[in-house]
């Protein structure tokens, strides 16, 4: 059974929106996660996604930030994911290839 996900929402000092997941982001929560993502980018917000407390993350959950970053690219560009993340996430995002779309700008 998967740890329970929390999901933390903050306006950070420059006016993004901060939601930070705590915990494991899989099957059971990625719906949570998505339908969250969605509401704050359908509604205009600049979303800053924290990962830095997130344990583990499976297919289900690549693929609901997958599609929150494409959403986001068609209306702009309004989310950016934080870098920090745990060596735990990190590995499942290297494995999965889809850093360069988390973090464009980062320079290989």
């Amino acid at each position: 059974m998967s740890a329970q996900l929390r999901i933390m929402q903050r306006t950070d000092s420059d006016g993004a929106i901060r939601v930070a997941l705590i915990g494991e982001l899989d099957l059971a929560s990625a719906d949570a996660v998505g339908a969250c993502l969605a509401g704050l980018l359908g509604a205009g917000d600049r979303i800053r996604l924290d990962l830095s407390l997130l344990e583990f993350i499976d297919s289900s959950g690549i693929r609901e930030l997958i599609t929150a970053m494409t959403v986001s690219q068609r209306g702009g560009g309004r989310l950016e994911v934080a870098p920090r993340i745990t060596d735990q996430v990190a590995r499942v995002i290297d494995l999965s290839g889809v850093g360069p779309l988390l973090w464009p700008d980062r320079r290989s």
